[in-house]
């Protein structure tokens, strides 16, 4: 970790872009003036996938638990790690060249993404892909018409307490959200169009998975209003496009752990031993030549 001996409590632009690239930490000794931003690439060794974007959740397994768990949630988890999201804080420029102003040259057009922070309480709630976002604020004395010195800032997004309901699951939920969500939802016409058409990378919330994964259960079973048949028809109709079977469903947004242990509990199902008696009754009929069929043995059973 590369120290520097604090002589300023403004960080240069130098120091700002080791910090978001490299992690260094400047100012170590002054809890005030700490920063430490983690970076958009993080290496990790010894998994699958050595660099991933940010995320407030990841997927990582080992070799042995990859022989366990299914391909189609392994490829769902592939896609969530590899897979770049819906630009939130920055527009792309569509444009191959632009036209340098004092040169007349042509220049290449870089579209680099804004590094965006996602802490875990993204999984809490619904902010619609938007992050904490770390920078510097420019700003000019209009007395003086001179530029101040750059401060570092910090870009937080408005959260707030919303109720939403659900069809599919017929339910009122308070939820954290952000204006960019609600702005999503309602272009979706409803809560459950947009969690059922929104990418697990752009909804970016175990909460969203979660509720994402009822839904499908609930449409893969049917199980919606029970006591409704006309109104769980007309449901039913209206969702039908993104019904799934529910050997997938069940596993749609499920951490890796809980994946695991869902994975063991199949296999010990599959694998349950059967008792040494079901052998023995079944060589003794043999034996006998008599019929295999449980009802016969059980009445040879009786007579005898």
């Amino acid at each position: 970790m590369e120290t520097l001996k604090i002589k300023h409590f403004m960080p240069t632009e130098k120091m700002y872009k080791d910090m978001v690239q490299n992690e260094v930490t400047y100012f170590h000794r002054h809890n005030n003036t700490r920063f430490k931003v983690s970076s958009r690439l993080i290496p990790r060794k010894g998994t699958w996938i050595n660099f991933f974007r940010a995320a407030p959740y990841l997927y990582q397994w080992s070799k042995v638990e990859g022989q366990m768990l299914p391909e189609h949630y392994k490829k769902r988890c592939k896609e969530f790690m590899t897979k770049e999201p819906q630009p939130v804080h920055w527009r792309p420029d569509q444009r191959r060249y632009i036209t340098d102003e004092d040169t007349g040259a042509r220049v290449p057009v870089v579209n680099a993404p804004i590094p965006v922070l996602y802490p875990k309480e993204c999984n809490q709630g619904l902010w619609g892909g938007e992050g904490i976002i770390f920078g510097y604020y420019k700003k000019t004395d209009p007395k003086r018409k001179t530029r101040l010195p750059t401060s570092p800032r910090i870009w937080r997004p408005l959260i707030k307490k919303q109720v939403l309901y659900s069809e599919i699951l017929d339910r009122y939920m308070a939820i954290s959200i952000t204006n960019r969500a609600l702005y999503l939802i309602d272009e979706a016409f409803g809560l459950d169009n947009y969690i059922l058409q929104t990418h697990e990378v752009d909804l970016c919330s175990r909460l969203a998975m979660t509720l994402k994964r009822e839904m499908l259960i609930a449409l893969a079973q049917k199980s919606f209003y029970p006591d409704d048949p006309v109104k769980r028809d007309k449901i039913y109709n209206k969702y039908k496009d993104h019904i799934i079977p529910e050997e997938e469903a069940e596993w749609i947004g499920l951490p890796v752990w809980e994946a695991v242990k869902k994975a063991q509990a199949e296999i010990a199902e599959s694998n349950k031993p059967r008792p040494l008696k079901d052998f023995y009754l079944v060589e003794l009929v043999q034996k006998l030549g008599l019929d295999e069929s449980p009802k016969s043995s059980s009445s040879w059973l009786r007579s005898s």
